[in-house]
């Protein structure tokens, strides 16, 4: 993960978390030194972003993958490629996450992904 400096052990994540549970890009996060290396500790605060995680039944340059990745661009969505297979989703704070869910969830039923949620930052409906 990448993540800028703000002050003495916390640092601002800057890269969407592929492979970490309960973290989303923005997030302000505390950590701690051990042998010299930054080793993160807690989140100190939340941006309100979201992340998932996709991953792929086809090629990342299948047509139906591309037009999931459109679509999700257009839903107010950034995406971060870890592999040919694996993509994750940051949900930008002004998407409506519903929304963004449900099209990740339809193309779960078409075949095209599996996905699983990192983190929702998202205030949800009660």
């Amino acid at each position: 993960m990448w993540a800028d400096p703000v002050g003495e052990n916390r640092f601002i994540l800057r890269n969407v978390p592929v492979f970490a549970f309960g973290l989303s890009y923005g997030d302000a996060l505390n950590a701690t030194s051990v042998d010299g290396v930054t080793v993160f500790a807690n989140v100190a605060e939340r941006n309100g972003h979201s992340t998932y995680r996709m991953y792929l039944k086809a090629d990342r340059q299948a047509p139906e993958v591309v037009a999931l990745l459109d679509r999700l661009k257009a839903l107010w969505c950034d995406i971060e490629v870890a592999t040919d297979k694996i993509i994750a989703v940051d949900v930008l704070p002004r998407a409506d996450i519903y929304t963004v869910y449900a099209a990740l969830q339809e193309a779960e039923q078409r075949g095209v992904i599996e996905f699983e949620e990192g983190y929702c930052g998202h205030s949800l409906a009660k």
